[in-house]
């Protein structure tokens, strides 16, 4: 009698297991990898949306000469009325799951809100709160527009353009919807977004180099890629990259330049409040090896000295530099302002007002140690 109990409740369980309710057909979608925005003659929200076209050939890179993605451009009065004008050109419903970047042009964010632009995506349940954002110089939709070098749609080519210039370059960063979202909403208000241009100079192509600056959600600043090594380091977010020294010394050398690959860093940055004033010390430690020698060698312990200490001179400069850009605009990029709130919330409720005058007065202490771990083949120069 239990078994028979056990088999009939079971039976009635497998009715309940109907997994049909809201099913919805591959040929109803069409897969969305990427978005430009820009804004109309009229001012109106303008809507570039690359569409991935599948081919049967799979996997992300090029594997046949047939078109793999085409665009679709909509005009609304928002972003979410440009979406919805996407289906009477395609005939299908746009899907932005799959989405990899969203591209936003500097017009855009001049003249209206980002948070207003990005609302929907960060709303709606579809699109990726990781999905990529760049802000582009000139019209976003122009760099859709373009054949991707290895990736299978631009979509792609941009995602990964930026991923490899942050990873190892160290002239630009990654930033996604919800690093914008959180840095918007943080006590300093400041988001920093990686920047796209056109490269005029090697051919026209598409450059994922510096960064934008977002204050109260508009354009502030534009942080060109030679600062950017330092930003990064501030901010704890650096991966990789080369610190480039002049030669010294006589008029055989002038000019040459040497370059330290750095493996390993580590920034620590410490706030000090007294007296209504603000210290900050800075330590950053890097560690590395030698990657081009033209006027250094590096057979004997004070060789290696030596040029350590001009690896340490340069650093000291690059992050003195990004630091006085910063206090002459009054943005505090690197999160000062957070940190004094989270040492002392009732303090910066009085100074948030004025901080971007309290963050063009700090000082800064600035401490640098960089270690050679090893010299490559030699650790003598090839040129006499």
């Amino acid at each position: 009698m239990r078994k028979l109990i056990v088999i009939t409740l079971s039976g009635l369980f497998l009715f309940s297991l109907t997994g049909c309710w809201n099913k919805a057909e591959l040929i109803e979608y069409s897969f969305v990898q990427a978005v430009a925005i820009d804004l109309s003659d009229k001012g109106r929200v303008e809507l570039t949306t690359l569409f991935y076209k599948p081919s049967g050939a799979g996997g992300m890179t090029k594997q046949s000469s047939l078109k793999s993605a085409f665009t679709i451009k909509t005009e609304g009065e928002n972003v979410f009325d440009a979406i919805r004008d996407i289906t009477i050109h395609l005939g299908r419903k746009a899907k932005w799951d799959h989405m990899r970047v969203i591209l936003v042009s500097e017009e855009v964010i001049q003249k209206m809100d980002l948070g207003v632009v990005l609302d929907l995506f960060r709303r709606d349940h579809e699109p990726r709160p990781t999905n990529s954002l760049i802000i582009t110089k000139g019209k976003s939709e122009n760099f859709l527009h373009m054949h991707p070098f290895i990736e299978y749609t631009m979509g792609q080519q941009l995602h990964s353009a930026d991923e490899g210039s942050y990873n190892f370059t160290g002239k630009t960063l990654k930033a996604t919807i919800l690093d914008a979202h959180i840095q918007m909403k943080s006590e300093t208000g400041i988001a920093t977004v990686p920047y796209l241009s056109l490269d005029k100079i090697h051919g026209n192509v598409p450059s994922v180099a510096g960064v934008v600056l977002i204050e109260k959600g508009k354009l502030a600043e534009i942080i060109s890629p030679k600062e950017i090594k330092a930003i990064l380091m501030l901010k704890r977010k650096f991966k990789g990259s080369i610190i480039t020294t002049a030669c010294e010394g006589n008029e055989s050398v002038k000019g040459l330049k040497e370059s330290f690959e750095v493996f390993q860093e580590t920034t620590d940055l410490r706030t000090t409040i007294k007296n209504n004033e603000i210290t900050v010390d800075v330590t950053t430690k890097l560690k590395g090896a030698a990657g081009e020698l033209n006027c250094s060698a590096l057979s004997t312990g004070a060789e290696e000295q030596a040029y350590e200490e001009r690896v340490i001179q340069e650093v000291k400069k690059e992050l003195l530099t990004l630091i006085r850009h910063l206090q002459a605009s009054k943005l505090d990029a690197i999160g000062i302002g957070d940190k004094v709130f989270a040492k002392n919330p009732r303090l910066w409720m009085e100074w948030k007002e004025d901080w971007g005058d309290r963050f063009a007065d700090i000082g800064f202490n600035i401490h640098v140690e960089v270690t050679v771990t090893n010299t490559g083949m030699s650790s003598m120069p090839l040129a006499n």
